[in-house]
Formats: structure tokens, C-alpha cells, sequence
């Protein structure tokens, strides 16, 4: 362990924190290493990077190899993997019996045959391997999978459903020069003969109409090359497949829920263990590691016979997320990879020889502290391999993103600040079994002190000794930076906050009522947002924690767009509720509103997790009910597809005319797409789509609002407890002809937001209602602190006054998204969620003033002078590009490109900052860039 005077400590915008170095002598990896293996003389390490990709890699994934003896670290990027190609690594690795060659798993949804120019298709990818170097050798595609009659894929539509995408995921030996894998995506594990790539057998894995719907992730096979054991991800079990007859032989449910759409227990790593006839299963979404007994040779079952607690000392909530697995050669000890607690835990196997099932759980003996996310363990002689998703984090991003020979003419790579996700570098450190035994109490309160477990109990201490507030108002915007809006904050020319002006795009003059905001109930100038981009960003915006799923998945369709967007209650292009099969994607300890409903506190949604369908789409169904939308099936078709300009505006919109110079779509229905939204969202509320004005977004809430206030009048209070408002057009739609200008947009989304506060702090409502503003992510700007930092603005009656002689009340204390949803529900007297949101800091100091600030009025200075209603032109730059964007969905934009296009809208001819250079993957349904 490094002495205390070298040691720094870290904020991560998980909430958690690391203190550096951690042990292991860490070194960087390329983007996200999803898995290792170990080649058959323990000689070599290998890890999957199947992330963005970095600039050292050109932006391309990479296979990289560690030499053992020397620890020297070579990295292999794959032409194949550029940013933006039609195909992916994934996590499938493996050597060959003969430590000869390399396997991993490539995969494609946009063309998974490989017909398209310079796409290879969804299969495995065969290296030649020597003396730790890797040299393309093969690939075997993995042809299209048949579905079983009565079952259907929406990633296949030109095919009515019937063909399933083979995703590869594990790879694993068998005997003969075959291969095993697990094809993710079509709910089928593939007999691979890995020389001439001929497909001798496939299992049907699925379970539902619906595929995908197991997921199967991780494989093990015995020693015999008989028997095969499948993860299956979603399916909250483990399979058995007979690998000599050619069928599933048994199947263990591993702490299954009992409803189908409940967040199942995510088994996503086996380790099989002959010598103890054991099989180790990390289940991720319960915090526990499943011990199966898999008998001897002879006798073959698949039972329980107990389970590991991977949770800290002293930890109730979720929040461990277990995801990788290796195990000594004495069998005297299991390690087991966090992800969620930034530790390794370590077991002794051997306590389940003593242990019946019904005493509980066995418990860690200690902790390893590890940097942000660990997702591999390889375990050779007495070195511990450990790599981690995300390293260090990200860090500054006000520069020009670097660009390289290979992507210099990506306009996506012209950007003024560099773009988060390629400053995800992952890491991996290196430990000695017996540092690790002789250092166990010390690193274990090491990893509490990391996960914040030793922090003060916190509690809001309001003026008049209790608490006053009843509703809380939640606003989610999209992908803004702090120094973006505010670092040009001032007050009479004196700087407030830590801003950098020069970064700049949207300041004073286009959001001034959040500039107004800000200054009158409090600047946090070091808030960070939990997500990097709008994938994982709503996602953590209403958890508070992420899933082993999401981490898996977002950068691979960021990048190219080779997983769907699943991330908001849609995955795989269709929606789990109504396919009565569990969301992948939704961590053990649910959202925000499980919370709520689970504590009968009432809630209300306007557009946030619910999926609109708009007249205007291609695709859509001409008959729906308003709860379930588009895939139920029964109301009048739209009579009117668009309001074009002047035209009236529908009443439950605010009626009037659209003086907009653009056709505004109208809406046909809206699916709730968790079961507590269902009857709790505003049926009228539109989610993301750029072209309907957020002025609409904040008419439909100002409705409601005079009801709720009619009705408090009368003596009843009506409003809900939670309010989730969706207010995403500071997006912005980039320079479309006829669309609205960026500023436009951002404009209107800043008067939108100014005319919410001022509506309900000019009512009776300002007594008991607290307004907190977040942007789900900070993707789309250059910060000069951390590519996290964001706007997090708390508008109460009970926000403190600047000291005499301050401009503005400031508070930098590093608080995160998560400390966002760990105050409001404090304040609505609400558990937490999850061990993130239990010890996140809580923005107390916001509520700490009088209860004498004054009600707020909106500043309307740009709907006055026209900006709101400004369309762009068809010479704005950039106007070729955005034309071809997709607007409608979040995060379907490419976010590079558009970033470049909207400094240069912005700033002109200033010098592109370097974030801004960097690309960000195209989306393709349900995104929010």
C-alpha cells in the first residue's frame, strides 16, 4: 500500500471515490476489457477491449496481451473495429488447447451476414498466436439463426421476425478443433468448427415468443468436453447442455424472481471447478455468487448448494454487482469482481463444505480496493490479474479531441473539446496473492472508506427545525456542460463559480434563466452527472446505479450503433412490460418510482420513460390505446400528421397558433414503459422529439399545474409527491434547414424551464415544493474540470442568500446525480435505492437558508426578440449533416459530428475544442444524445 503522504483521493461521478494508487501497479488498457483468458502455459494474459476505443488505439478495439514474466502490456487494435464499422468485439476470448491461436467473438446487428463493403459480419475471429504476438489469421462467420416457430426477433424485420442476429458473446474449446458460442442475441449457443467455420449443431436457449429474451453470456465446459454450462443473463439461470447427445440436459433457476418482468439476478461469469464438482456463477443484479453442485463424473447434476455475499461489511443495499470470478489453484480461495464497489472480494470456497443452505450466505473475508469498475480476473501461479472498465474516469475535456490517420476525415473527429467516452481508459493492476492476505484488514477499510460507507449520517437542518416540503419537482435536460452555460457566470463583471468563458457556447444572452436560477438559489460549481452519455445517463438519473448489462452494452452502440439503444424500458427494439419478460437492462433495486410507489408516495411523469409515437413516424401503428401505445392496438388513427406553421395548436397543448416556422408532429400515443407509470404520466406529454418546442412540454405541465392549484384552493392538494418532467430540446437538433437553430433550442428550453419555476413558486405551491435540474449527461461540451461536470440547479422558498459582499451563494462541494436523488428522497421521507444513493453526499446546504426567497419570474427576453422561433437556414453549417440525423429519438444523432456543428454555429471560427472533436456513435430508436 502506498504511504498516506502519496496518496490522492479521487471523486468519481458514481458517487464513490478511490484512493490513489490503488494496489497492483496499474496500467492503462484500451477502452472497456470485458474479459481475459489465459493462455494453456500460463505464460500470457490476454483481455477483449470492446469499448469506444481510445487515441493510443486509434480508435479502435483491441486484443491486448500481457506477458506474465514481465508484465509488459502490447496492445493489437483490429482495422476491422474502427469507429463507426458495422461490426464489434464483444466479449468472447479465448486461446486454443494448443495456445497456437486466439478466438474472440465479433458481433453485428446492422448486417450480421457481412454484406455490406468492409463488413465482416457477426463470428468468430481467428489469430495466430506466438511468443505474445497476435496475427489475423480467419474468420468464421456465424450464419443467421432459424427461430422455433411461434418465435420472433424486431432486429430482423426484413426477415417478418423469423431469423435471429447471432451475436457471439463467451467462446469456449471443445475438443476437435471445435468451438462453443454463445450467440447473445438469438437466445442460441453454436457448435463452431473453428478451422473451415462449418456449423455442426445449435441450441435453442430461448424461452418466450419474444427473441432475444435469455441472453446467454457466459459458458464452462468440463474437462471431458461432455458437458457445457450457459449463463443465461436475463433468464436468471444456468443451463446444461449434453454436448454428446445434443441437448439441454438440466436447468437450476438461480434466486428467479417470481414475476416475469421483475429485474432478474443477471448471471453473467462461470468458473467450474472439477476438483470440488463445483460451478461458481456470478449473478450481478443480487450481489451474490451462486456455488452449484455439478456432481463427479459418473453422477452429473446441477444443484444448489449455497451462495457467496459479495457486499460490503455493513452493507444493506444493493449495489456489489458481481461480474468476474478466478479461483486459486488450492481451491482455497475465490475472488470475486465488483464492478459496483470498486473492490475485489475474497472468499474461502472451502466454508461451503460446512455450511447447509438454510444458515444463509457466506461472507467475504476481505476486500481488494480497485479502480473505477473492475470486469476481469485471471488468476496464473500467484499473480491476480484485475482490469477495469473505466481506470481513473475522464478528467478535463475543454481541448480538441486528437485525431488520427484513421479517422481524420470523420467529421464526427472535428470537434473543439474531446468526447468523453474516448477518455474511458481502462486499467489493469496486478497482485500478489500473498500481498493480498497480509494487507486484508488495511484494504478492506480501504474499499469503505473508497464506497463512502464511513461517511456521517446526514440530515437536512431547515431554519424552522422541520421539514416543509411535500412535492418534489425533477427535471432531466440533455448533455450540457457546466462551462458550456455557465462558465461565463458573472454578476456586474466579477466571475462567479469556477467557469471557463472561453468554452462557453450557450451564455447570459441565450439561457438567461438559468443564469437567473443559479444566482438567486445557489451555484454549484463541481456537480457532476453519474453518466457519460444519454444511455447510461437516464439510466442513473432515475437508479442511481447502473447494471453490468448497461456497462456492457452502451459504448458498443455509441460507437457504431452494433447494440440497440436499451436503456430507457426499450430493449431490442420492443418493450419488456408488454412482453411480459424482464427488462436486461433494470438493476435489482428498480428507479426512483419503485422507490415512490413501494412507500405509497403518489408520482407523475411528463415524458421521462415513456415512449411516444408520433404521426409523423414511418412506422407508425394506425390503431393504439393511449396506456399501452403503439403495440396495443385500438384507437382513431392521427387525422392530422403535423400543425404546420399557423396553425392552431391542439388545447391540451396550450391552444393558440404554432409561430414556429416549422411543422410541429403531432402525437399519437404514449407507452409507459414500467409497470408504476402505467396511469401516472401525463397522456398528452411528448419524450424526446426536437421538433415540438419544449414551450409545449412546459404548457402541458402548466395545465396540470392550474388543476392541482384549483384543487388546493378548494382545500384538496392534489399535486404528486414526485413530478419527472422530460425538458431535452438544449439537445438541440443541430442545423437541419427549416429546424430550429441550436440556440433556438437552447433558448427555448431555458424559457421553458424559467416559466415552470415562475408558475410554481407564483402559487401557493412555493411553501412546499422543491425544483431539482439536471442535465442527464454532459457529452455534447469541453469542461476544463471533468468531461462529467454539468448544471445542477435546486430552486427552493428554503435556498440559502449569498454572504454580504458575495455575488452569489456558491457551493463547490463535490456532489454527483446520485446526490441528487439521495436529497430528494430525504426530503420526501423515502429509503434509499441502492448503496450509491445511501452514503452519496446530500446537497443539504441548499435548503438551509430562511424560507424567505422570493417567488421567481421568468425572464421571456427570447420569445420576445424572436430567438425561440428562429429556424435554421439551408446555408448554416453544417445543415448537409444534420439533414440526415435523426432527431426524433435521443442519442440517434451522431454526437461528434453534431458537437463540431454546433461550436461552429456557436462560436464561429473559433478553434475546435478538443471534446468536441470526438465521435460518438449513432443511434437508431430510442436514444437521447
Amino acid at each position: 500500500m502506498a504511504q498516506e503522504a502519496d496518496r490522492k483521493t479521487l471523486d468519481l461521478s458514481t458517487s464513490k471515490q478511490l484512493l490513489l494508487p490503488v494496489p497492483g501497479s496499474t496500467q492503462r488498457l484500451n477502452s472497456l476489457p470485458l474479459s481475459m483468458a489465459v493462455s494453456p502455459d500460463g505464460r500470457w494474459v490476454a483481455t477483449i477491449n470492446a469499448g469506444y476505443g481510445t487515441r493510443e488505439s486509434n480508435y479502435m478495439q483491441s486484443i491486448a496481451v500481457i506477458d506474465v514474466k514481465s508484465g509488459t502490456v502490447r496492445d493489437y487494435p483490429d482495422s476491422r473495429t474502427l469507429v463507426e464499422a458495422k461490426q464489434t468485439l464483444y466479449s468472447g476470448l479465448a486461446f486454443s488447447a494448443d495456445g497456437k491461436k486466439v478466438y474472440a467473438s465479433l458481433g453485428s446487428i446492422d448486417d450480421p451476414e457481412g454484406k455490406g463493403k468492409n463488413n465482416s459480419g457477426s463470428g468468430v475471429i481467428v489469430y495466430d498466436f506466438a511468443e505474445g504476438v497476435l496475427k489475423a489469421n480467419s474468420f468464421q462467420k456465424l450464419s443467421l439463426v432459424k427461430l422455433a416457430a411461434g418465435r420472433t426477433t424486431l432486429l430482423r424485420p426484413a426477415d417478418r421476425g423469423e431469423m435471429g442476429v447471432p451475436f457471439p458473446a463467451a467462446i469456449a474449446n471443445l475438443s476437435g478443433g471445435r468451438l462453443l458460442v454463445a450467440e447473445n442475441l438469438s437466445d442460441s449457443v453454436a457448435v463452431l468448427n473453428a478451422a473451415t467455420g462449418a456449423m455442426e449443431r445449435r441450441f435453442d436457449l430461448s424461452s418466450t415468443a419474444a427473441v432475444p429474451s435469455t441472453y446467454p453470456i457466459a459458458l464452462a465446459v468440463s474437462s471431458d468436453g461432455k458437458r457445457a454450462f450457459v449463463a443465461l443473463w436475463n433468464a436468471s439461470e444456468v443451463v446444461e447442455l449434453d454436448l454428446v447427445q445434443g441437448t439441454v440436459a438440466r436447468r437450476v433457476a438461480l434466486m428467479k424472481p417470481k414475476s416475469d418482468t421483475a429485474p432478474g439476478t443477471h448471471p453473467c461469469a462461470l468458473l467450474l471447478d472439477e476438483r470440488a464438482a463445483t460451478l461458481y456463477v456470478a449473478l450481478s443484479n443480487r450481489d451474490a455468487v451462486a456455488a452449484l453442485d455439478v456432481g463427479k463424473q459418473g453422477a452429473a447434476k446441477l444443484t444448489v448448494r449455497g451462495y457467496f455475499d459479495t457486499r460490503l461489511p455493513g452493507q444493506t443495499y444493493f449495489g456489489a454487482e458481481p461480474d468476474a470470478l478466478a479461483e486459486n489453484a488450492s481451491g482455497s480461495r475465490l475472488y470475486v469482481a465488483n464492478m459496483g464497489t470498486n473492490s475485489v472480494a475474497v472468499f474461502d470456497p472451502r466454508k461451503l463444505k460446512s455450511m447447509a443452505k438454510a444458515k444463509g450466505m457466506i461472507e467475504p473475508i476481505g476486500f481488494v480496493p480497485t479502480e473505477l469498475m473492475p470486469t476481469g480476473l485471471a488468476l496464473v501461479g500467484s499473480k491476480l490479474f484485475v482490469a477495469t472498465a473505466k481506470g481513473q474516469g475522464t478528467g478535463p475535456n475543454g481541448m480538441p479531441q486528437v485525431s488520427t490517420d484513421s479517422v481524420k476525415k470523420m467529421p464526427r473527429f472535428q470537434r473543439s473539446f474531446t468526447y468523453a467516452p474516448t477518455l474511458l481508459y481502462g486499467s489493469l493492476a496486478t497482485l500478489d496473492e500473498q500481498a493480498i492476505e497480509d494487507g486484508l484488514k488495511a484494504s478492506t477499510a480501504e474499499v469503505l472508506m473508497s464506497n463512502r460507507m464511513r461517511a456521517a449520517d446526514e440530515r437536512i437542518a431547515f431554519a424552522g427545525g422541520h421539514n416543509p416540503i411535500k412535492h418534489v419537482i425533477y427535471i432531466i435536460k440533455e448533455n450540457r456542460t457546466y462551462d458550456q452555460v455557465f462558465g461565463d457566470l458573472a454578476v456586474d463583471g466579477k466571475r462567479v463559480g469556477n467557469g471557463d468563458p472561453s468554452l462557453t457556447m450557450y451564455g447570459t444572452a441565450i439561457t438567461p434563466n438559468q443564469h437567473k436560477l443559479a444566482l438567486q438559489f445557489g451555484v454549484l460549481d463541481n456537480f457532476f452527472d453519474s453518466g457519460e452519455v444519454s444511455g447510461d445517463g437516464h439510466v442513473w438519473s432515475t437508479a442511481g446505479i447502473g447494471t453490468d448489462y448497461l456497462e456492457r452494452t452502451w459504448q458498443q452502440n455509441y460507437r457504431g450503433g452494433q447494440r440497440t439503444y436499451d436503456f430507457e424500458g426499450v430493449v431490442a427494439e420492443g418493450y419488456p412490460l408488454l412482453q411480459h419478460i424482464a427488462d436486461v437492462n433494470e438493476a435489482a433495486s428498480g428507479y426512483m418510482w419503485t422507490n415512490l410507489a413501494a412507500h405509497g408516495k403518489s408520482l407523475y411523469h411528463f415524458g421521462e420513460y415513456i415512449s411516444s409515437t408520433f404521426c409523423t413516424d414511418k412506422e407508425f401503428s394506425k390503431k393504439a390505446t393511449s396506456q399501452e401505445g403503439a403495440m396495443s392496438g385500438t384507437v382513431a388513427r392521427c387525422v392530422v400528421p403535423a400543425i404546420k406553421p399557423g396553425q392552431p395548436i391542439p388545447e391540451e397543448w396550450g391552444g393558440g397558433k404554432n409561430l414556429w416556422p416549422w411543422a410541429i408532429p403531432r402525437l399519437a400515443n404514449n407507452t409507459a414503459t414500467k409497470p408504476e407509470l402505467v396511469g401516472h404520466f401525463a397522456e398528452e406529454a411528448p419524450d424526446f422529439n426536437l421538433r415540438i418546442p419544449d414551450q409545449i412540454r412546459a404548457q402541458v405541465f402548466l395545465r396540470h399545474l392550474d388543476q392541482w392549484k384549483r384543487q388546493r384552493a378548494g382545500g384538496k392538494d392534489t399535486m404528486p409527491s414526485f413530478i419527472l418532467m422530460r425538458l431535452g430540446n438544449d439537445h438541440t437538433a443541430g442545423t437541419t434547414p427549416g429546424g430550429p437553430t441550436p440556440m433556438s433550442s437552447v433558448a427555448d428550453n431555458d424559457l421553458a424551464l424559467g416559466r415552470l419555476v415562475e408558475g410554481v413558486s407564483q402559487s401557493a405551491y412555493w411553501d412546499d415544493t422543491a425544483f431539482f435540474i439536471v442535465e442527464d449527461d454532459a457529452q455534447a461540451g469541453g469542461d476544463h474540470v471533468d468531461a462529467h461536470r454539468s448544471l445542477g440547479i435546486v430552486v427552493s422558498k428554503y435556498a440559502p442568500h449569498a454572504k454580504a459582499g458575495d455575488a452569489a451563494f456558491v457551493d463547490s462541494r463535490f456532489y454527483s446525480t446520485v446526490s441528487m436523488l439521495r436529497t430528494m428522497e430525504n426530503l420526501l421521507g423515502l429509503p434509499p435505492m441502492n448503496n450509491n444513493d445511501a452514503f452519496a453526499s446530500m446537497m443539504s446546504t441548499l435548503f438551509t437558508g430562511a424560507g424567505d426567497q422570493p417567488a421567481f419570474t421568468a425572464d421571456n427576453s427570447n420569445r420576445e426578440n424572436g430567438l425561440i422561433y428562429t429556424a435554421n437556414k439551408a446555408s448554416a453549417p453544417g445543415a448537409a449533416a444534420s439533414a440526415k440525423m435523426d432527431f426524433r429519438h435521443a442519442d440517434h444523432a451522431d454526437t461528434r459530428t453534431l458537437n463540431v456543428i454546433l461550436w461552429r454555429d456557436a462560436m464561429g471560427e473559433a478553434p475546435v475544442p478538443a471534446m468536441l472533436l470526438e465521435k460518438r456513435a449513432q443511434k437508431k430508436d430510442n436514444d437521447d444524445d
